[in-house]
C-alpha cells in the first residue's frame, strides 16, 4: 500500500511541478511582452521628445523672427513718419509763399 500511496503522492506532485513550470514559462512570456512593449512606449516617447524639442526650436526662431520684424516695421514706420513730417513742413512753406504771392499781388494791383 505504500507504494501506491507513493505513487500518488509522486502524480500529485509531478502535477503541482507541471503547474508550476506552466506558471513559470507563462510568467517569462509576460515579461518579454512587457518588455517589448516598454521598450515600444520607449521608443515612442523618444520620438516625441525630438519632436517637441524641434517643435521649441522652432518656436524659439519665429519668435526671433517676429522680434526682428518688429523692430524693421518701427524703423519703417519712423522713417514714414519723418517723411509726412517733412512733406507738411514743405507744403505749410508753399502755403506761405502764395500767401505772401497772393497778399502781394492784391496789395500792388496785379503787379508783383
Amino acid at each position: 500500500m505504500s507504494t501506491g500511496g507513493e505513487t500518488f503522492s509522486s502524480l500529485h506532485i509531478g502535477t503541482k511541478d507541471d503547474r508550476s513550470e506552466a506558471l513559470l514559462t507563462d510568467s517569462l512570456r509576460v515579461n518579454e511582452e512587457t518588455e517589448e512593449v516598454g521598450g515600444a512606449a520607449l521608443a515612442q516617447l523618444r520620438r516625441q521628445r525630438e519632436q517637441l524639442e524641434g517643435a521649441q526650436q522652432q518656436a524659439q526662431q519665429t519668435q526671433q523672427v517676429t522680434r526682428e520684424a518688429r523692430q524693421t516695421l518701427k524703423a519703417i514706420a519712423w522713417k514714414i513718419l519723418k517723411e509726412k513730417l517733412t512733406l507738411v513742413l514743405i507744403i505749410l512753406f508753399l502755403l506761405v509763399i502764395d500767401c505772401a504771392l497772393a497778399y502781394r499781388l492784391a496789395s500792388n494791383k496785379g503787379k508783383i
